[in-house]
């Protein structure tokens, strides 16, 4: 060929070069275009439909791994709270924030999303990632509702006042009131998290019951913020159940607001009868959730006993003749989700269907070791004094009447405690505020779903050798395809009762029952929710007055300064929930403020 005609290889190099070098600068210079035109559409874009936009995908995309499995301990995508205030270490980089308000390129979340780390399987779509990149860039606002209209302390008062008055005189006696309007009036609270709290009520409700039917607390009102329930469908009606729950109640007040609450107040006592009537109108929901589900209100609500053969005679359990006859079931486990030692786990048929209990140790030698010890507890007339376990304490889980769980937990002994040591269990989540396991609180959060699944390590690999020994091991330790079956059909039971507990609240249609385990464990997410600093705009909610303002303008006169509440008034200022809620004398400190701004006064019980 001819080399004049045709270029040489070094010359087209050279062309290509150029032409990619226009192409490039083109492409960046487009690029800079689409970002410049993508700010001003956020600088345009309405805030709350961008922060739902935003939410939609952090919801459909992120939160099953970061919300309700916990892939990361603690972190819920859907809590704005974590993802603002939460810093993580980001390779061999300095610490950054999870989300930095206004700077994605600083925000963990969006150096995962971008470079498609997460979700790891399948990776967000160019114009998802560009809706949370926007979010943050535009703040990262939270979800707002603006059509929600305020609730006043006035308006609860006049729904039950109207709703006793609508209930035969004999039966008023029986019917108690929850109350949501402060977390209603909450314009940070989505409609989401309202879903969520009202769940959590008809929950814990339902899972402290002694009846055998599943019975929802029925909203009065059409925004769904206050609801009925009557004693007797929990078995609460005996005199000094419900008293233990108002005697631990931190927010009771008689209207002082005006005269026209005052007369409410008064037509509410009237028709109770004033034998009947406690002082307090309705209990805050939220409150409830977060203490009654925990001791002592949790033992008291739920009547668990003391110890825990008293417990398995109600039940209908004998372990040890179980044990002699082998109708009880086990597994040993290595280690648990809440424990680094060796685990036994036992199942019973009982009264109301199953329970299960756990043997926990506090070491993993000697006669803590389950491969070699795998046949206690030590019992009278137990033919297996040579191969008996000595175990540190333990977890009951048995079924309700009305087939959702129960808890208990014990010490070696058998007797009732209320926290499990943290040398033997722990709660990496802390949903109670801390590591400790804490009956009630901790189990129903740990067990949202019912029975954990656990593999058994005891039938194959026991070391005992005596051939009466071995015989027992297999007879106490079924095949694993046995115990996946026993813990299925628990699961099963125990989903179908929590479907007819928490359904109607979630907004979940038949056709959506995989939705429900999409969700997090709505009790475990409202005492989160509550243990919160509280700020200005909460106080305000908490104390019934609809513009923040007025409060902060009286922060720093009279009582209010005297008990602390200062910070308040401070750019992002909060306090603890535990002090808003302590009492150094006969009332909280929360009714020392109403009381100092003449909202109402304090009722001690």
């Amino acid at each position: 060929m001819n080399n004049q005609i045709l270029p040489s290889a070094s010359s087209v190099l050279r062309e290509c070069l150029k032409l990619s070098g226009v192409l490039l600068v083109v492409l960046v210079l487009g690029q800079a275009d689409n970002r410049r035109a993508a700010a001003s559409e956020v600088s345009e874009a309405d805030p709350n439909q961008l922060a739902k936009s935003a939410i939609h995908v952090l919801r459909e995309r992120c939160h099953r791994c970061h919300g309700v499995e916990f892939k990361i301990e603690t972190m819920n995508v859907l809590d704005r709270d974590t993802l603002v205030d939460r810093v993580k270490k980001r390779g061999d980089n300095a610490d950054v924030g999870v989300v930095v308000p206004g700077d994605p390129d600083q925000s963990l979340l969006w150096q995962v999303i971008s470079d498609d780390q997460m979700p790891p399987k399948n990776p967000l779509g160019e114009e998802e990632k560009q809706m949370i990149r926007q979010w943050i860039e535009a703040g990262a606002a939270w979800e707002a509702d603006p059509s929600r209209t305020f609730v006043s302390d006035e308006d609860v008062l006049k729904r039950i006042a109207r709703h006793l008055f609508d209930i035969r005189k004999e039966e008023r006696r029986f019917q108690r009131y929850f109350t949501l309007h402060h977390i209603y009036n909450n314009q940070g609270v989505t409609q989401r998290d309202l879903k969520i709290y009202r769940a959590a009520l008809s929950k814990a409700v339902n899972s402290m019951s002694s009846q055998a039917t599943i019975i929802l607390p029925v909203a009065i009102d059409e925004a769904k913020t206050i609801f009925n329930i009557d004693l007797r469908h929990y078995g609460w009606q005996e005199f000094g159940t419900w008293e233990a729950v108002l005697k631990a109640y931190p927010f009771g007040l008689k209207p002082q607001s005006s005269i026209e609450a005052l007369e409410i107040y008064e037509k509410i006592e009237e028709l109770y009868g004033s034998a009947n009537f406690d002082g307090v109108t309705a209990i805050r929901a939220d409150w409830f959730v977060a203490n009654a589900m925990r001791p002592p209100l949790y033992h008291k609500l739920t009547g668990i006993p003391d110890h825990l053969d008293k417990l398995l005679e109600r039940a209908g359990v004998d372990v040890e003749e179980n044990f002699r006859l082998n109708t009880s079931r086990r597994a040993g486990l290595f280690e648990s989700g809440v424990s680094g030692q060796n685990r036994l786990i036992e199942y019973h048929s009982s009264t109301n269907g199953t329970l299960w209990i756990s043997y926990d140790f506090d070491r993993n030698e000697g006669r803590g070791n389950l491969a070699r010890f795998p046949l206690g507890p030590v019992f009278d007339e137990n033919p297996f004094t040579n191969e008996t376990f000595s175990h540190a304490g333990g977890e009951i889980i048995f079924n309700l009447p009305n087939g959702l769980h129960a808890y208990m937990l014990v010490d070696g002994e058998g007797n009732r405690i209320d926290e499990g040591p943290v040398n033997i269990v722990w709660d990496s989540l802390n949903i109670s505020g801390s590591p400790l396991i804490v009956n009630g609180l901790s189990c129903i959060s740990c067990h949202k779903h019912g029975m954990l699944n656990f593999t058994d390590f005891v039938r194959d690999g026991t070391a005992v050798q005596t051939p009466r020994a071995r015989r027992k091991v297999q007879e106490l330790f079924p095949p694993q395809e046995q115990l996946d079956q026993a813990l299925e059909t628990s699961r099963q039971k125990y989903l179908q009762q929590l479907w007819r507990t928490i359904a109607a609240d979630l907004e979940l249609g038949d056709t959506d029952r995989d939705a429900l385990l999409r969700y997090e464990e709505p009790i475990s997410r409202v005492t989160q929710l509550y243990a919160k600093n509280l700020s200005l705009e909460t106080a305000a909610c908490e104390l019934g007055i609809e513009k923040p303002e007025l409060l902060k303008n009286q922060v720093f006169t009279g009582r209010l300064v005297e008990l602390g509440l200062g910070p308040l008034a401070l750019p992002g200022g909060t306090i603890k929930r535990a002090f808003w809620d302590s009492a150094e004398t006969t009332s909280s400190v929360f009714q020392e403020a109403a009381s100092s701004l003449r909202i109402g006064t304090p009722i001690s019980n």
